[in-house]
């Protein structure tokens, strides 16, 4: 069984790590409906959100395939999406 948290913040991010996390999704990286009051991360937001932790990170938030090599890019283990893995055409969310 892996155990996983989802974090916002380095704070967060680090109290996951703390707690022993097999790994973490971090956003929301960008724009997303499911979460419209948020303030997205932006990629270099992400990259500092991350920089420095051991837990695996995946990016979340409005992302769909194409964005995995942006995350990849960025120090993300890979990404993770609800909305962006069904819709084919549209944005994600």
């Amino acid at each position: 069984m892996l155990i996983g948290a989802s974090c916002h913040t380095r704070e967060e991010l680090a109290r996951a790590a703390a707690l022993g996390v097999d790994y973490a999704v971090v956003g929301p990286v960008l724009a997303t409906t499911t979460h419209p009051g948020a303030t997205p991360l932006g990629w270099d937001g992400f990259a500092r959100t991350i920089e420095h932790t051991r837990v695996p990170v995946y990016a979340l938030g409005g992302l769909q395939s194409a964005d995995l090599g942006t995350a990849l890019d960025h120090g993300a283990h890979g990404i993770a999406m609800r909305r962006g893995a069904w819709d084919r055409g549209g944005a994600a969310g």
